[in-house]
This record gives C-alpha cells, structure tokens and sequence, in this order.
C-alpha cells in the first residue's frame, strides 16, 4: 500500500510539462525502469497525442480528471506494476489490444514469431489454412494472423478460462471473436488428429529456478502459469511437441517460441518425435528464438 506521505508528494502541478517533470521524479525515486519513456508513454496515453507531439503540449493545462488519474496510475507504477498493466492496452502488430493481469504481457519477439508463420511461402501458398495458436494469452498471436489472412481457419486454446476470455474481449473489439474456434483447454487436448496445417506457440519457457529470478515487475504481476515450465524449463514445450504431432497434417508446420538457450535441446526434441526440417531462427537481436519443423 502505498503511504500518506507518498500520496501526499504524488500531487502533481496542472501544467503539462511541470507534471511531467514531478511524475518522472517519482518513478525515479521508486526505481522504476526506464523512467522518462515511462512518463511520456502514461501522458501521452492521458491526453491522447502521439510521442512526437509530446514537447508541444509542455506549456498545456491539464484538467483535474487527468490529474487525479495520472496520481493513481504512478500509485501502480512505484509498486513495480508493468506499465502495459496500469495503461490497459498496448499495441501489437497494429492492433490495440486490451491487457491486463489475466495474461502475460506480448513481447515484441512474438511479433517476429507471427511474421515468421505469415510470410512462410507453404503457409502463403494454402487457401485457407487451419492454424492453431496454443496457449493464446491475450489472443495477440491468433487475432494478428487473423487479421493478415482472414481467408484462413484459426483454433485459440488456453488452459486458463480467465486469459481465453480476455482473448475474447480483444477478439470482439477488432470484429474477430466468430472466425476462431476458442478452445479452454491443456494444449492441443481435444483437437482432432490430422486436422491442422499450422500450429504456433509461445509456450512457458522459463526453469522454476529461473522463475524466481524474474525482476519484480514480471514475477509479482504477470501469471506464473505463463512464465514457468517447470524444472527444466523444456516440460511445458515438449509436451506441445507430442501434441502437435498427432494433430498436424502430414506435412504440417511448427512454429513455436523458445528461450534463448534452449535451441539444441528443442531441436533434438523435435526431431525424437518425428519432425523433420528442423531450423532454430535467432530473432532480430541475434539470440536463438524461434524453431520451425514439418511433419
């Protein structure tokens, strides 16, 4: 909680760049990271202008609604509370998705996994594909390939109905909800064997021993069940392996997101249970990130 005295230095100036400069302060003194982008992204979010118009707003006024939202917001953010989180929407792939705690925060690595399936020449080439987005989360994967190839045949599943609903809520906003199959299940559970061209994954990645070494902001706030895969950190993906197996197509694809270090060990995985063309494909910072094989 946070203190009175806090409360109390939370009190911001009406005029724009003067609350800026006290809401940066905070944060900073909080040891929030990143604290300017953090400050230009809540103002901007607030008053609704772009990140370039930022220093042409500094001498405007802002009214005592903003005010006192902007106070609450920063009551979040000094509790280390993810910026995504206290905004309530964020951006991914050109779609304004709502986020909250029922699902881990879309990284940017993860648009570079739906650009990966998209722009796959076997997958380009099909009609309508059927494409399978496991572990769906806020739905950001599934709802941006949608969106590319509306002509295709999508399944979300998610063994957490809270996350599948809030999938559901973005997938209504952007007029998307009736052209995916939503699945509240483990995986792959339940669906057909031979039924998918496709199927995309960012799975949990992460070892429990690991998990406990998250910064605070990941650890305290997004879903454990998301983040953590177990003692090895490969559980979680492995299983997926053995399921998309049976329910891909004779030459199906798979697309699925991986930690850093784990390529060599996804790959053998892969290829133990009958995938063949196995590629690990580093992302735009030069790390190890995805791997793609067919059936």
């Amino acid at each position: 909680m946070i203190s009175d005295t806090a409360r109390k230095e939370m009190k911001l100036p009406s005029r724009f760049g003067e609350a800026v400069v006290a809401a940066r302060n905070i944060l900073v003194d909080a040891g929030v990271a990143d604290p300017s982008v953090t400050t230009e992204w809540l103002f901007t979010h607030v008053v609704g202008c772009s990140r370039a118009e930022f220093v042409l707003r500094q001498e405007d006024l802002l009214v005592f609604h903003d005010i006192q939202w902007i106070a609450h917001a920063l009551e979040r953010l000094v509790r280390h509370e993810p910026l995504q989180y206290v905004l309530g929407e964020m951006e991914f792939m050109d779609l304004s998705l709502k986020v909250d705690a029922r699902a881990l925060i879309p990284r940017p690595e993860t648009e570079e996994l739906v650009s990966l399936v998209m722009e796959d020449h076997e997958i380009r080439r099909m009609e309508s594909p059927v494409v399978a987005d496991i572990g769906t989360g806020c739905g950001c994967i599934v709802l941006a390939m949608a969106a590319a190839r509306p002509d295709g045949r999508y399944i979300a599943t998610d063994l957490s109905a809270e996350a599948l609903e809030l999938a559901r809520e973005n997938a209504v906003i952007h007029g998307l909800e009736s052209v995916i199959d939503w699945r509240n299940t483990d995986l792959l559970e339940g669906l057909q064997d031979l039924s998918l061209d496709a199927v995309v994954s960012n799975p949990p990645y992460i070892s429990t021993a690991s998990y406990w070494q998250l910064e605070p902001h990941i650890r305290e706030y997004e879903p454990r069940m998301a983040l953590d895969a177990g003692e090895s950190g490969l559980e979680t993906a492995c299983r997926l392996i053995g399921g998309a197996y049976r329910a891909l197509k004779m030459s199906g694809r798979i697309y699925i997101e991986i930690g850093a270090d784990q390529g060599e060990s996804m790959k053998d995985a892969l290829e133990d249970k009958g995938f063949s063309q196995v590629e690990i494909i580093r992302d735009l910072g030069g790390l190890d990130r995805f791997i793609r094989a067919v059936k």
